[in-house]
């Protein structure tokens, strides 16, 4: 008979909240930052440099101050951190995220719906967000919100394609203002 290990028990998932980031969050968001990239490595195709680390340039613009109007928060789940988020404007209006990273133990919790969700009602309007089709259950994920949010009213499409990588996928929608 094989041997069977318990499975550990998941960290808490309640409340979930966004705390926004800043220069001052430099090492949390460097840390968080290598996680992300990391995960991303698989699907990229991307290999870490000399010294063991990833390029993270959202990161890096963000704490630089490079991009006007970009923001970044901490996801905590039951208080502890959880991953992160960060949001610019975009051209004609609206709003993107930028980067959406969920620590694994949190996956598959509701933590990233809740956090998107809430990082979706700070800007209503116009919606466009870029992900990697082929980075398994993203795509109904982001679904999944776009339904919350805007019904049915919401679409899918491919970007441009580029060299090196299968092209990002781009989900849309609008938001009602607050109270309408």
């Amino acid at each position: 008979m094989p041997w069977t290990a318990p499975t550990p028990p998941r960290p808490l998932t309640r409340p979930v909240a966004l705390r926004p980031a800043d220069r001052r969050h430099r090492a949390v968001l460097h840390n968080l930052g290598q996680l992300f990239r990391y995960d991303l490595s698989e699907s990229y195709g991307m290999l870490p440099n000399e010294d063991g680390t990833f390029n993270d340039r959202m990161v890096d613009r963000f704490l630089a101050e490079a991009d006007p109007g970009h923001r970044a928060w901490l996801i905590t789940a039951a208080g502890r951190l959880g991953g992160f988020v960060m949001t610019l404007p975009i051209a004609g209006g609206g709003t993107t995220i930028g980067a959406f990273f969920v620590v694994r133990a949190l996956r598959r919790t509701g933590v990233g719906r809740e956090a998107a969700l809430r990082t979706i009602a700070l800007f209503p309007g116009r919606w466009r967000i870029g992900f990697q089709r082929y980075n398994p259950g993203v795509e109904s994920f982001w679904a999944g919100v776009a339904t919350e949010v805007a019904g049915n009213e919401w679409k899918v499409e491919d970007g441009p394609h580029p060299e090196n990588r299968p092209p990002d996928t781009f989900i849309e929608f609008t938001t009602a203002p607050a109270g309408g």
